[in-house]
């Protein structure tokens, strides 16, 4: 029993040190990380944002997504791209290299620092995102299918040690989980509610 006890509480305490240098490691290294981040999911959204809309002009798309969804899709089919080959090079040229590349990154910046969730950032960081939106969980969605068991098991970790609320890793359990099944998401904390005659998944969490 007392071998149990002090298993059980060399184990806590290594966790309990891990937790604290993990935190201050993100503190010091803050602001840099950051800046890292935002220029990776800036590049992240800019450039599916232009598969989509055929422009770079953060104005114009941020005014488009504004609209009502007909004219949404309207604007669309007026920027369509003249060949499917420019939009397929932009993806295997420039997207999905860059989604290894930020994946890889990502899962360095957490083995380290432990995930870098908006709720964290905000402990230590005092200005404001570039942009308002930004979220580094967006870079792990856009992963690889490769990364995936990898990913679920640095994620799992990161739940358990509540680095990241049950809502966003539901969210992206969901996500790597090939979007097949809203189960991910109602295992962790969303619910299927009736709003205007039609079924839609809720947060709980706050």
């Amino acid at each position: 029993m007392k071998l149990k006890l002090c298993i059980l509480t060399f184990l806590l305490s290594n966790l309990l040190y891990s937790q604290i240098k993990k935190d201050s490691l993100f503190k010091k290294d803050i602001s840099s990380l950051v800046e890292e981040m935002e220029f990776m999911y800036g590049y992240d959204q800019l450039l599916r944002e232009y598969t989509i809309y055929k422009t770079f002009n953060i104005a114009v798309t941020d005014s488009i997504e504004k609209l009502d969804s007909d004219k949404i899709e309207a604007f669309k089919n007026n920027r369509k791209f003249a060949s499917d080959s420019l939009q397929s090079k932009i993806w295997k040229n420039y997207i999905n290299p860059k989604d290894e590349q930020h994946t890889k990154r990502m899962i360095e910046i957490i083995k380290k620092y432990g995930f870098p969730s908006n709720l964290r950032i905000r402990k230590y960081y005092k200005e404001k995102f570039e942009n308002p939106e930004f979220t580094a969980l967006l870079l792990l969605v856009h992963s690889p299918k490769l990364y995936w068991e990898e990913l679920k098991n640095i994620m799992k970790k990161e739940f358990d040690q509540k680095r990241i609320d049950q809502c966003n890793y539901g969210f992206f359990l969901w996500h790597i989980s090939g979007r097949k099944s809203w189960q991910p998401l109602l295992d962790n904390g969303y619910i299927m509610v009736e709003e205007n005659g039609r079924s839609t998944l809720k947060s709980t969490c706050k």
